[in-house]
């Protein structure tokens, strides 16, 4: 079997798509948790309470979902808001067994100051990007999110 040279070239580590997906993510996330460590629980949490800012009263299931954790993590991420009086948990009206996450006026403050963070954030990590090229990058990783499974599915 003869080597054929591929269009990506040489198969380094830093020419594959994963390892630079996996490293970029990473070194967002670090400047991520390093400039919401003092904000409504960190990055993670935040995800949830802007994810709350725009769909208040969601299923504490559905919130785990959208978020790509499995459900208890996100129940220990949802207490913490809760003690912390960003959230509170309604039982549903028609379906006692399903949880609603219902975002308080504290977390819709912390929710705003998150996102002007956020946009800051956005705007430093992608910063040697066009717009065009922002938006072709973000339909891309749009694209690979929704043909990955899910937190729990088996692939």
């Amino acid at each position: 079997m003869t080597n054929t040279p591929s269009s990506v070239g040489p198969m380094t580590v830093e020419a594959l798509l994963s390892w630079r997906l996996v490293v970029a993510g990473r070194l967002v996330r670090t400047m991520a948790d390093a400039r919401l460590s003092g904000q409504a629980g960190g990055a993670p949490a935040l995800g949830a309470l802007l994810r709350l800012a725009d769909e208040d009263g969601i299923s504490q299931a559905e919130l785990a979902r959208r978020q790509r954790v499995e459900a208890p993590s996100m129940c220990r991420m949802v207490d913490r808001l809760e003690r912390d009086g960003l959230v509170r948990r309604d039982r549903d009206d028609l379906d006692r067994r399903v949880i609603r996450v219902r975002i308080t006026a504290e977390g819709r403050d912390a929710a705003a100051a998150g996102r002007e963070s956020v946009a800051e954030i956005e705007a430093r990590a992608f910063e040697a990007l066009t717009v065009d090229e922002r938006q072709t990058l973000a339909d891309l990783l749009g694209r690979l999110l929704d043909g990955l499974p899910e937190i729990g599915d088996t692939p």
